[in-house]
């Protein structure tokens, strides 16, 4: 391996805290967006800046990012929505290689409701045809509210989804993740439908990153079922998770660009072509349904 230079840290936090920056505003704007469309959001931010990028006189960065949609998963359940790869090259010949699986919760308020499995069905651009009693809900003039109450209504404790991801994570020995789609801050509120756009804030609170490991510590005192609130992870994460910084979780791009670049998290893959990861995506199918790379390449 090589030594990074702080400018590939510096540009590569730069564009997830931009990304962190507009997800969190989307949500504070439309509380009642569906997850897989802040998944699909966070995909749309790379897929715009695909690069290459001249960082320095020797070194290159770029950008790849894919929405692969659905498929068979492990033991039938995604353990991941977003896969996150980085690969590092020398002369354009690969070095190392690290990935790493994220699993989206959004926090909802109390007022809006988790809709899970669509009762009618509908598929493809089906989805866009609401009832008349869906319309109804969605234009009634209402208060929305962030609190640290509000729950991850999406995530239970003990769910098959919970088991798929301990079963693939002790199968490959390797560290599952969560990534919180948070408001810019919290409390938060507005009024629904909207009148006037919000302004963007200080991202206060925003996209967080947690292991499943440091989540299942926090949660062990609940009982199966439970559904865990914002103030659940911000006051019952054990360290490192108590200094101001990393209340309720990583930042993202924390754990993109000092995390991940910097090798302190993620799985390690040294061969010379992916063998590890290709061997771990080979499982079923991708257990994941969209896909970020971020390759940087010495040029010397």
């Amino acid at each position: 391996m090589y030594e990074i230079p702080k400018e590939i840290f510096a540009f590569v936090n730069t564009h997830f805290s931009d990304c962190n920056n507009e997800i969190a505003h989307t949500l504070s704007t439309f509380p009642g967006i569906r997850e897989e469309a802040l998944d699909s959001n966070f995909i749309a931010y790379f897929q715009k800046r695909p690069g290459p990028f001249k960082i320095t006189s020797s070194w290159n960065i770029r950008y790849e990012a894919h929405f692969i949609g659905g498929g068979n998963h492990f033991d039938t359940w995604e353990v991941a929505d977003i896969g996150l790869m980085v690969i590092f090259r020398r002369k354009g010949k690969i070095v190392r290689s690290k990935m790493a699986f994220l699993q989206s919760k959004k926090l909802y308020p109390a007022n809006i409701r988790l809709v899970q499995r669509d009762p009618l069905n509908r598929m493809g651009m089906g989805r866009l045809l609401e009832t008349d009693e869906e319309h109804a809900e969605l234009i009634t003039r209402k208060n929305v509210s962030f609190n640290e109450l509000s729950k991850y209504k999406a995530f239970k404790k003990d769910s098959q989804q919970q088991i798929a991801m301990s079963a693939f994570q002790n199968r490959f020995q390797i560290n599952m993740y969560y990534l919180f789609y948070n408001p810019l801050c919290i409390p938060h509120s507005i009024v629904s439908p909207l009148e006037v756009e919000i302004d963007m804030t200080d991202n206060i609170v925003g996209c967080r990153v947690l292991t499943k490991n440091h989540l299942d510590e926090a949660l062990s005192i609940h009982p199966s079922s439970y559904r865990p609130s914002y103030g659940d992870i911000k006051y019952m994460l054990p360290k490192p998770f108590m200094d101001d910084k990393h209340i309720g979780g990583w930042r993202l791009e924390y754990f993109v660009a000092d995390l991940i670049l910097g090798c302190k998290e993620g799985l390690i893959d040294d061969s010379p072509n992916f063998e590890t990861l290709l061997a771990l995506l080979r499982q079923k199918s991708s257990p994941i349904a969209g896909a970020i790379s971020i390759t940087i390449d010495l040029e010397e």
